[in-house]
């Protein structure tokens, strides 16, 4: 197994898992700007000025962050548009493959906007192509685009689940094939079978084991969807939603998103140790 460090390592040099601590970071600022609050009781033995310094800096830290993200997926629309294509090559699908398909397209749209803004938001001078004011103007209305994809994503998702629960195999009475046969005087081809009777008892237990952790990645990953909803629909103007929310929301899909790539990584160690 991987060593908590060891995969900290990898999950920190992770391009997806970089992304992640930084919106991870991101949203715990965005908390305590907006519940200041929570800032002396964290900072307890500093005067109250220290404290309000601290909330300026988190806020500004935020901004940085979040540009610093952005441009992390400067290029991450070409994936998604190369995933839904892939999708769509695929020679059945299903209503949900469907929806992959169209969430993939509209997260690229939604990326490509991002990465062409990208310049005018950072402020740098002498390099502009639509100035601040668009820039910002199409950022803002890029946010249906990141709306509508995760609804896609979050229904394909949900069926996705239903069909798994729906198509799970009926488990076997008893302990498998040959119960109750160690209490026997088993010879020469009984013994056979009892070998492959335990072996169809483990691959059984193992596709079991398989079958549950995809169903978790599938359930954490509808509930990151269906909690990053929230955002655009803030953003957007679509839901009165105040900022504190919005904060919190982020930062639990963060941590669900995060962990999928956590787990990712550690496989991905244990797979090269074997």
């Amino acid at each position: 197994m991987a060593g908590y460090f060891e995969q900290f390592v990898a999950f920190g040099t992770d391009i997806v898992g970089l992304e992640r601590l930084m919106r991870f970071v991101q949203s715990i600022f965005s908390i305590l700007t907006f519940y200041p609050a929570l800032i002396p009781m964290l900072l307890s033995n500093q005067p109250p000025t220290i404290h309000k310094s601290s909330e300026l800096a988190m806020l500004e830290l935020s901004g940085h962050l979040n540009m610093t993200r952005r441009a992390i997926r400067l290029f991450w629309c070409l994936g998604s548009f190369q995933s839904g294509w892939n999708a769509y090559l695929a020679p059945e699908k299903g209503i949900e493959t469907w929806l992959s398909i169209l969430a993939d397209t509209l997260f690229g749209l939604f990326g490509f906007t991002e990465s062409i803004t990208l310049p005018d938001l950072l402020h740098v001078k002498h390099l502009s192509i639509f100035g601040f004011d668009e820039a910002v103007r199409i950022d803002g209305q890029s946010q249906g685009l990141w709306l509508a994809a995760l609804v896609c994503s979050a229904l394909g998702s949900g069926i996705s689940i239903f069909r798994a629960y729906a198509h799970r195999a009926v488990p076997e009475t008893g302990s498998g094939f040959g119960a109750g046969e160690d209490e026997k005087s088993v010879k020469g081809g009984e013994k056979k079978a009892m070998a492959a009777a335990e072996k169809r008892k483990q691959e059984r237990e193992a596709a079991a084991k398989e079958a549950s952790r995809k169903m978790s990645g599938l359930t954490r990953k509808f509930l990151a969807e269906v909690l990053d909803i929230v955002i655009p629909a803030w953003s957007s103007g679509l839901a009165d939603i105040d900022l504190g929310t919005v904060s919190i929301a982020m930062f639990f899909s963060t941590v669900l998103t995060g962990y999928a790539v956590w787990e990712r990584c550690g496989q991905e160690i244990n797979s090269r140790r074997a």
